[in-house]
């Protein structure tokens, strides 16, 4: 293969940019028993209007990844107790 270091560069630049947008601080304390079905953040994501690809839990918070309504890519991280979007990093 001609590209495996350029598709390597471009998989890490995106991560990093991924991970940019929010802290690694927990969303929440409670046990995972204790949290909303993760089925309704993503349907939470999909009444915005939002095309989910990628769904996950990460740092005790529900991930959410893909298209926006515009086209442009779009990432929420939800509270998985109250569903609420955790604001962005500054």
């Amino acid at each position: 293969m001609k590209y495996p270091f350029a598709l390597t560069l471009l998989l890490s630049v995106t991560a990093a940019h991924a991970a940019a947008g929010h802290d690694e601080t927990p969303c929440t304390k409670e046990p995972q028993d204790k949290w909303q079905p993760f089925s309704a953040a993503i349907k939470k994501a999909e009444e915005m209007g939002h095309v989910v690809k990628v769904a996950e839990v990460h740092h005790k918070c529900y991930e959410i990844r893909g298209k926006a309504k515009d086209g442009k890519p779009f990432e929420l991280v939800l509270n998985p107790m109250t569903l609420e979007i955790k604001p962005e990093k500054k």
